[in-house]
């Protein structure tokens, strides 16, 4: 457990069933206040932490770690990391570990045997499934670890969790799960991704060499005798992939077309009838390879026409060193530089939404729209909320996003 602003982060493990044997990790962390009346008469849980854990039901977040990682990426015991960042602003977290990796099962140290397409299609629905009904259990239950099975219970609720997380790969992966999911699962109503693209088109001489590098055929011809892409053993990352993974993401970043290596599935037609949520995307200046600006733009292009906005990390505060797709999430420094911007974006967000309903809402009752943005400012004042951006009205175009000093609205499609 970790202590914040008199908070404690409940964390604990869940494992998900599949149907080849492994069992796929997440870790969960939730903020619960601390079990002192002084402390809840005197009411010490502060700004928006206060608010969304006395709700009924907070704000649920689900991460998705990047090719030859493990969900440790967002998350470190001691406290740290962008998904205990998020929890001690109230949100619950689940943070999960694909198969072969972090504290996930039935792989005996080997790669696991999912495909991507097991993965896009089973893997992500069962795990988002999982955290829902984990939702739902008592929170007086003493029990810290459940499993959960194929057979469970699959019924999708407001309690699913509404923003999804990823890194790298991973936004890929998430994206290719939503354009095959029904409307019912279609659950999130916001996405953060960091440093994620599909095709690696930077026109950089490291990249493109790394690409021919990548998909070279003497390459493949290793991964092959190794049956899996040696990511631990080259340094690259903290876990191995299969050969199906290494084959479709060797066709993923150098060809312009996305389709499912298995079924032919048209990801790019399906993103363009169903677009994503509204998402923010973070990239890097001095990293071409992994978060490049004109890969990840490139990809917003990709996932449909919706709301977008990009975030190009530069320098780390008060270093001479720049960031880069791993330091967005891992560098201390990114607490305040990155992982502030992404919680105020959600904020915006919230308001966003709660004065469109507020607008409609009034249009429907014939009331004036004017009192609809006084009645949601007053609302998220009373909530003590702690705005990045000065209120204004609707008319006033010098208004949105003043504090964003990297930003760059992009509308894609």
């Amino acid at each position: 457990m970790s202590v914040e602003d008199n908070l404690i982060i409940k964390a604990e493990s869940i494992w998900v069933s599949m149907p080849n044997g492994e069992q796929l990790h997440m870790r969960h962390l939730k903020a619960m206040p601390v079990e002192s009346s002084v402390a809840a008469d005197a009411g010490l849980f502060g700004g928006e932490a206060k608010n969304l854990i006395a709700s009924e039901s907070p704000k649920r977040v689900f991460m998705l770690h990047g090719e030859v990682e493990c969900g440790r990426i967002f998350y470190h015991e001691s406290g740290k990391g962008l998904a205990y960042h998020f929890a001690q602003q109230g949100y619950e977290v689940f943070v999960a570990d694909l198969g072969g990796r972090g504290r996930s099962l039935g792989c005996d140290n080997e790669p696991s045997s999912l495909t991507v397409h097991d993965i896009v299609t089973d893997a992500i629905p069962r795990l988002l499934r999982a955290a829902t009904q984990h939702c739902s259990l008592s929170e007086e239950s003493s029990d810290s670890i459940h499993a959960y099975s194929r057979h469970s219970h699959s019924t999708l609720s407001s309690i699913a969790p509404t923003i999804w997380v990823a890194h790298g790969f991973g936004g890929v992966l998430l994206s290719a799960a939503w354009a095959r999911m029904s409307d019912a699962e279609r659950t999130a109503t916001q996405m953060i991704f960091f440093s994620a693209r599909r095709k690696l088109q930077t026109k950089n001489r490291i990249a493109n060499t790394m690409v021919k590098a990548f998909c070279h055929p003497l390459t493949a011809k290793l991964v092959n005798w190794h049956n899996a892409f040696p990511a631990e053993q080259l340094r690259l990352g903290s876990a191995n992939e299969n050969t199906d993974w290494f084959s479709v993401y060797t066709d993923w970043i150098s060809n312009d077309s996305w389709c499912d290596a298995e079924d032919g599935f048209d990801y790019q037609a399906a993103l363009k009838a169903n677009p994503i949520p509204p998402t923010l995307h973070f990239a890097t200046t001095a990293d071409k390879i992994y978060s490049g600006s004109a890969d990840v733009r490139a990809f917003i292009d990709e996932l449909g026409c919706h709301d977008a906005r990009i975030i190009v990390a530069n320098a780390i505060a008060n270093s001479k060193r720049k960031y880069d797709h791993l330091s967005l999430l891992l560098d201390p420094a990114a607490v305040n530089d990155i992982f502030k911007d992404a919680t105020d974006w959600l904020l915006e967000q919230f308001v966003a939404s709660s004065i469109k309903t507020l607008m409609t809402e009034a249009a429907d009752n014939e009331s004036s729209p004017v009192d609809a943005v006084i009645e949601s400012e007053q609302a998220v004042k009373d909530n003590n909320f702690d705005l990045p951006f000065e209120y204004s009205s609707l008319d006033d175009e010098s208004s949105p996003h003043k504090r964003d000093h990297t930003l760059a609205l992009s509308l894609a499609g």
